[in-house]
């Protein structure tokens, strides 16, 4: 059991020492802003690969309409966003860096409330579907400290399924917290 203990603190305080010299490992984003024709919420978590360069799953939300012949279609899309991020900027103090990436959609958009009339009593042919597709996306993060930063994104997204049109655009500023 001693050994046992021993180990335990070996352990931890290699860890906590090593920590000061490692990469960050993860990290949570939440970021709200513009979305085409409405508002969007993203809400990430990213797994660093190495200094440069790191893996995001992100879920995305957005509430929007879209004109189609003169009458605003109210949507909203939820997808889940899966995708690879490089550094291509870091600033020699490491409080600023940008980032480019890409990756997968999947998820379903929502036409309407699901209801087949406008309003007006005006009736859509537009249905309620399944999401899929790509997104290429940029990012600036701003480190205030160590565990917390800014961050400013644009994604622009492919949905090659949606009934309203293949691209949307989602530009937004929001906080990252480091995990670890």
């Amino acid at each position: 059991m001693r050994r046992f203990i021993t180990l335990l603190i070996l352990f931890f305080c290699a860890a906590v020492s090593a920590q000061q010299y490692a990469n960050y490992s993860s990290s949570l984003e939440l970021s709200g802003g513009y979305a085409q024709d409405g508002f969007a919420a993203n809400a990430g978590f990213n797994y660093y690969l190495d200094r440069s360069s790191y893996v995001q799953g992100a879920i995305y939300l957005s509430f929007a309409n879209n004109e189609q012949n003169g009458f605003d279609v109210p949507y909203n899309n939820f997808t889940l966003n899966v995708g690879y991020f490089k550094n291509i900027y870091a600033s020699l103090n490491r409080k600023f860096y940008a980032a480019i990436g890409g990756g997968g959609v999947i998820g379903y958009e929502v036409i309407n409330n699901g209801n087949e009339e406008l309003e007006g009593g005006v009736l859509i042919d537009n249905t309620s579907e399944l999401l899929y597709g790509a997104f290429v996306g940029a990012e600036i993060d701003i480190y205030l400290s160590e565990t917390f930063s800014l961050i400013a994104k644009v994604n622009e997204y492919y949905h090659p399924s949606s009934d309203l049109g293949n691209f949307t655009f989602y530009g937004g500023a929001g906080i990252r917290y480091i995990l670890f």
